[in-house]
């Protein structure tokens, strides 16, 4: 029996969500092809499929985004949804989302961001007053019963990115409980989109609790999600897509790793390849061979404190450190992209001063940043895909005192295929493409300028294992022609497949350093170690 089989054979009631047919072209690239969907009342289903497969655009037909093609279907419990869901209304219908930027307002208090939505839709009853220790009493009882421990009056933009998530799950949930009290039926289907990436791996426990948690009151999850360890965790069906359409719907527990990369990408891997993908770190490269490109000493703001170290020639420097630890604003600094800041750096063509460094300088110092967040800070998502990826070359297409954009867009087009972008039309917005391809254009931005140092901050967050291993090799290439790379991330299975040093970072200083082989479970020991000793050395300097 299938999985739709089972799915279909297995609760009573009708399906919390149940659509058909959906479909959604763009100009003449057809995103979705008549994509069907179930979920049940307290089923966890995860959705799968590389950038550009069409999850994203599944979701903003359920969002009311996009308006599906004629002929698609949407039932919610039983009831038959009109399409396209009016936009901003998901909520009236059953349907809440949580996405991976959140929608909290940092500046606001927990209580606040939990029923701002409530007050909202309230109409003429929202301007009743508040009685806020009426309000933050109900938003402890409500935490309380879903096993979450979080102050009301705490500012949320001070919350670790963990407690932000949770945050955001439990306000989509009592949308959905809210649903339900007018309602008679006990439907309701939370969308998750991405909800564990910027998460570290030791906190994506407490995720999976609440997840958990929402699905044994009866709701309906999807989670979409390019985290197989995630998947496996929570997930009972696993929903791929692939160009746009259907491919798979399988039993998570009776599916193994390398039928869901071939339902994914397309492609049955050999032993040899699934070997290289995973392999650990290289123990034939122990030291670095080419020359010091980049010299770092006493390095300090932001949380960075104290560090130095050097970067040779063709070297994947990777810097291993728990959130809050400094490695996240080592690149910003170096990059010259923080205020108040202090210590001294030597490149081939200049030395001195971090605080003399701004991006321009650095850039014209053959210094390039890839950074974390590349919505805010990567791209610019209404500018076409050429402009955004050929933006630090535009003289090279300026003729006559002209920007000759006919020429930039041939140029980026060839780059598409350069980089397997996807879809290869240079001339759409970034705003259309999947966040994988979008995280090729602004990699291809900088490679533009052939960089001889490249920062990168968490350059594969967001993006499925197929794009994450593109990239891999793409950086492998750049370090075999010479560049420096200085690669920092919480993923540490990605810093032992692709360093050839790892440095450990704790309490804003490096703490240490480890060479191949490595592990995931090694690194992570050593990082918690380090982490362990500093925070040992902070209280012996105090006392």
């Amino acid at each position: 029996m299938s999985a739709k089989e089972q799915t279909a054979s297995g609760p009573a009631g009708p399906p919390a969500l149940l659509a058909s047919n959906l479909a959604k072209s763009f100009g003449g690239v057809r995103a979705l092809k008549g994509v069907d969907l179930v979920v049940d009342a307290g089923e966890v289903v995860a959705l799968l499929g590389e950038n550009g497969s069409g999850k994203s655009t599944l979701v903003k037909i359920l969002s009311g985004y996009h308006a599906p093609e004629p002929g698609g279907t949407l039932a919610m419990n039983g009831a038959t949804v009109p399409l396209p869901v009016p936009l901003g209304q998901a909520r009236t219908v059953g349907l809440s989302f949580v996405y991976q930027d959140l929608g909290l307002a940092p500046d606001l208090r927990v209580v606040e961001n939990l029923f701002v939505g409530h007050r909202v839709t309230r109409g003429a009853g929202s301007m009743s007053p508040i009685r806020w220790g009426a309000e933050r009493e109900r938003a402890r009882e409500i935490f309380a019963r879903y096993g979450v421990e979080l102050d009301p009056s705490a500012q949320v933009g001070r919350l670790r990115p963990t407690s932000q998530a949770l945050l955001a799950i439990v306000r989509a949930t009592e949308e959905l409980q809210e649903y339900r009290h007018g309602h008679e039926h006990s439907g309701g289907v939370l969308v998750l989109d991405e909800p564990t990436v910027f998460l570290p791996e030791h906190e994506k426990v407490f995720l999976f609790d609440l997840v958990r948690r929402v699905a044994g009151e009866g709701f309906g999850v999807l989670f979409v999600s390019h985290d197989m360890t995630a998947v496996r965790e929570i997930a009972r069906r696993a929903v791929v897509l692939r160009d746009g359409a259907e491919v798979g719907d399988v039993l998570v527990t009776e599916t193994s790793d390398a039928d869901l990369i071939e339902l994914v990408s397309g492609h049955r891997l050999d032993r040899a390849t699934i070997e290289q993908a995973t392999s650990y770190g290289s123990d034939t490269v122990t030291e670095p061979v080419g020359p010091v490109v980049l010299s770092v000493s006493g390095a300090r703001g932001g949380r960075v404190r104290d560090v130095s170290f050097e970067l040779h020639a063709g070297e994947i420097l990777g810097v291993a450190g728990l959130l809050g630890a400094g490695s996240e604003d080592l690149p910003y600094l170096l990059f010259g992209d923080m205020a108040s800041v202090g210590g001294s750096v030597r490149l081939p063509d200049w030395s001195g001063e971090i605080a003399e460094l701004t991006p321009s300088r650095a850039i014209a110092l053959g210094v390039a940043l890839v950074p974390a967040d590349r919505k805010q800070h990567g791209a610019v998502a209404e500018l076409p895909v050429a402009h955004n990826m050929l933006s630090l070359a535009l003289r090279n297409f300026v003729r006559n005192g002209f920007l000759r954009i006919d020429r930039m867009i041939g140029t980026a087009n060839q780059r598409t295929a350069t980089y397997d972008v996807r879809p290869r039309d240079a001339s759409l917005n970034m705003a259309a493409l999947s966040g994988g391809n979008q995280q090729k254009v602004v990699l291809a931005r900088w490679l533009e300028r052939d960089p001889g140092v490249l920062l990168l901050h968490e350059p594969t967050q967001g993006v499925d294992v197929a794009t994450r291993h593109q990239i891999y090799e793409l950086m492998r290439a750049r370090a075999a022609k010479g560049a420096a790379i200085l690669w920092v991330s919480t993923d540490f299975d990605e810093l032992a497949t692709v360093s050839q040093r790892i440095l450990l970072c704790a309490n804003g200083r490096i703490a240490g350093s480890i060479a191949p082989p490595y592990s995931r479970d090694r690194i992570t020991s050593e990082v918690y170690s380090a982490t362990a000793r500093g925070a040992a050395r902070e209280v012996s300097t105090v006392s």
